[in-house]
């Protein structure tokens, strides 16, 4: 079964991916998921729960907690220092195999959701005889306390005086909490509508307070984040240049059961991609800003195999009825019309021409390739023009009865020759005789370039930073080409086509136009019977070379050639890893390395699937 029987567009993330998201950032930025007062941000050490940060986190000496607001004693200048931690964060889709859920939740329902979030907080209560001590002498420790620490009390207001601690009074709270979603609405108008099982706090005593912090919890989440959901923002509309407008949309039931499906440990989204032409071209416009300097290219890469077993990471699938949509609308929107002129002296060039493309059909095979048979390139003008332009010649216009002070009575008759600019000019149109034709099969590859750039004990963010990460790289390989200069079978049949017309029209005259139709519509098959026949040695060898896998004849295998030299210099790649969030200060950025990819046709899709680096 395809990933696309029921929708165009299928994508899919497992768990797995995204609990090593969730992994990556809180290791990558552990500043943003601690936060504490100042001395746990000078000695993380002492934080409650221990911190799991990356190694490059560690050796650049970036912050692991971050400094959260002040924390006052209530009617005094003193201040407590404290820490608050999220030390603990995954998800778990049905079947539910991540973590183990309280009796409560268990067990976890089909089509669902959980997460598990385990949260420490600590408080560092000073001891009683500091207690007293700042008790009795709270003006003067604050000035000792403020003056140690470097404070100008003149120029800044003193933020208070942070109390001194041996250790943090700690405890963490495991919560889990259960639930669900779905598509909703109308075509058009969809919705997310959440749907909330439960939450549970683990072992907080009493039990009054956990039922009425889980009661809370509840309901800011079912009166407060649930309706936001409703707002009808899942149809997206998007413009391909000026060939296509695709708009996206969930695919509704009874086609899919679920949407989003919540199974198999897995979220999996059905999408419907309509295909229209795009609107007229608006007025206006500009330029876009030049670059900055660029990284160097990347080294051709090669092929890299999975080393895991069992699902990916991330799936989408595009259909073959979807591709071939987008592919039609950009063959029917495609045209041009060109026109231009170079004035060599007394020689003037000049050419126009327009086209447009016709026929061609886009089919997805089972030996892994995309087919693009018989596209047309049709011309309605093709158009080249040769002037001469010659010196003008004059004779005559002398006076013949001249008359006293430099006048004349009369005078020869002046008779110019080459005039006009230009003075011979011969045009060749030769539209109604050229038609190209290109039939082409394809391959997707994809390959995994080292860049030579790195050292061998380079990280990812040295790399990051020196602009030499590796990349993955998705050529197209072409694997046969057939280019007619002359599409014979259509040119003919083009032509008997309007011979037919004018023959129709001329012996036709006096009938209605419904009659001239039919008669009409009663001989075009026998135009397409010529057109078969004459197209039949282009047919054949099209389906040989396609069936041997090489493309016959010299032309075309000089084309193949180009065209593999042109795959092989300018792929789809990116660079691995990603960078999720950009740097910010002295924080290094958030990357995802990309362990595996993978991009294949079928005999009804293409798919990419793609596994995260731990």
């Amino acid at each position: 079964m395809a990933f696309t029987d029921n929708c165009d567009i299928f994508l899919d993330v497992h768990e797995a991916a995204l609990n090593r998201v969730v992994r990556h950032f809180t290791r990558q930025r552990p500043s943003t998921f601690n936060i504490g007062s100042p001395a746990l941000v000078a000695n993380p050490g002492r934080a409650c729960a221990k911190i799991d940060a990356h190694p490059v986190v560690l050796a650049r000496q970036n912050p692991l907690i971050g400094l959260g607001p002040d924390l006052p004693v209530a009617g005094t200048n003193f201040l407590i220092e404290y820490v608050f931690q999220l030390a603990a964060l995954e998800v778990d889709v049905s079947k539910g195999n991540v973590f183990g859920l309280p009796p409560e939740l268990t067990p976890l329902r089909d089509q669902s959701i959980a997460a598990h979030a385990r949260i420490c907080a600590g408080l560092g209560c000073p001891p009683r005889d500091i207690v007293g001590l700042v008790g009795d002498r709270a003006a003067v420790v604050g000035a000792q306390l403020s003056t140690a620490r470097g404070r100008d009390l003149q120029t800044h207001p003193p933020r208070g005086v942070e109390l001194p601690f041996r250790e943090l009074d700690c405890f963490c709270l495991d919560f889990f909490v259960a639930g669900g979603a779905q598509f909703a609405g109308p075509a058009g108008d969809e919705h997310v509508v959440g749907r909330l099982d439960g939450i549970e706090i683990v072992d907080l005593m009493p039990t009054g307070l956990e039922d009425a912090i889980e009661c809370y919890a509840s309901l800011v989440v079912r009166l407060g984040l649930l309706p936001k959901l409703r707002v009808p923002l899942i149809r997206a509309v998007t413009k391909i240049a000026s060939v296509a407008t695709l708009t996206v949309e969930p695919t509704p039931a009874p086609r899919v059961a679920h949407n989003p499906a919540l199974e198999d440990d897995q979220i999996k989204v059905f999408l419907d991609v309509a295909v229209t032409p795009p609107p007229p071209p608006a007025g206006g416009g500009g330029g876009a800003g030049g670059g900055g300097a660029s990284a160097p290219p990347p080294a051709p890469g090669v092929p890299r195999a999975r080393t895991r077993a069992g699902a990916f990471d991330a799936v989408a699938a595009l259909s073959e009825r979807t591709a071939g949509a987008l592919f039609t609308s950009v063959r029917d929107n495609f045209g041009f019309d060109e026109n231009g002129s170079k004035n060599y002296g007394p020689f003037v060039l000049s050419y126009g021409a327009a086209g447009h493309l016709e026929n061609g059909t886009l089919d997805f095979r089972p030996n892994g390739t995309i087919s693009i048979s018989e596209l047309d390139l049709k011309f309605t003008k093709l158009r080249a023009c040769f002037g001469i332009d010659i010196p003008e010649i004059c004779v005559g216009g002398f006076c013949i009865i001249g008359i006293p002070f430099d006048g004349c009575a009369v005078r020869a008759p002046k008779i110019c020759l080459f005039g006009a600019n230009p003075d011979i000019n011969f045009c060749l149109d030769i539209a109604p005789f050229v038609r190209l034709e290109l039939s082409a099969t394809v391959r997707p590859i994809t390959k995994y370039s080292v860049n030579p750039g790195r050292s061998a004990a380079m990280n990812d963010w040295d790399a990051h930073d020196a602009l030499v990460p590796n990349h993955w790289q998705i050529y197209i390989d072409p694997v046969t080409i057939d280019l007619d200069l002359f599409d014979i079978a259509d040119i003919v049949g083009d032509l008997l086509d309007d011979a037919i017309d004018a023959a129709l029209d001329t012996v036709l005259g006096p009938l209605p136009g419904w009659a001239k139709d039919l008669i009409k519509a009663i001989l075009g098959p026998l135009v397409d019977v010529v057109r078969d026949i004459l197209d039949f040695g282009d047919d054949f060898s099209e389906w040989l070379a396609n069936e041997l896998g090489v493309s016959l004849g010299f032309l075309n295998t000089i084309l193949t050639l180009v065209a593999d030299y042109l795959a092989s210099k300018a792929p789809f790649e990116f660079a691995d890893p990603v960078e999720a969030l950009p740097a910010s200060g002295a924080l290094i950025p958030v990357l995802i390395p990309i362990e595996f990819l993978d991009v294949r046709v079928t005999a009804d899709e293409l798919i990419i699937e793609a596994d995260l680096g731990d």
